[in-house]
């Protein structure tokens, strides 16, 4: 059971995938890269492979971050690997509302996908509060390999991110 828990996160990222793939000639020929805070004003860009699977990449890699941190406080403490499961879980579900608002283009699943955000920062952080208290004064220090693998991570976040938004917006 405990695999099946690890692993479905993963699984809804892929189907985010699947289903912006499945539904990808009904896209309309603008798709839209960013939305305000409030859902009103749309930055679109022109529907290419890059700007249709963008979502679901930048949450792989931010999937991949949490992925990292899970690993590295797995045998820590309980809370801590529940604190980043519940992340995990909040990107991939988030991952496969953002899917879903590019193939319909309904602004509901970005209240969805919102709420889910909003809702899974605040189980972490009451799931992982002790962690946070901890971290600064415990000795978790990050390897050379993770720092890389962080600094990989954030430059292509930034790349898929927030370069899409000064080159269409």
């Amino acid at each position: 059971m405990k695999i099946v828990l690890q692993i479905m996160p993963w699984f809804v990222l892929l189907l985010s995938f699947i289903v912006l793939a499945f539904f990808y000639n009904s896209i309309p020929n603008k798709v839209l890269i960013a939305r305000s805070f409030f859902g009103d004003e749309a930055t679109l860009a022109p529907k290419t492979l890059f700007t249709v699977f963008r979502v679901p990449l930048i949450e792989i890699i931010c999937a991949a971050a949490i992925e990292v941190m899970r690993q590295k406080f797995a045998n820590v403490n309980a809370d801590y690997y529940s604190m980043w499961n519940i992340l995990l879980y909040t990107v991939s579900i988030k991952s496969l509302l953002q899917a879903c608002e590019i193939v319909s283009s309904n602004s509901l699943f970005y209240y969805l996908t919102l709420g889910v955000v909003i809702i899974g920062i605040i189980l972490a952080i009451f799931k992982g509060r002790k962690f946070f208290s901890n971290f600064f004064r415990g000795d978790f220090k990050f390897s050379g390999a993770e720092r890389a693998i962080f600094v990989i991570i954030l430059i292509a976040y930034l790349g898929l991110a927030i370069v899409p938004i000064f080159v269409f917006g």
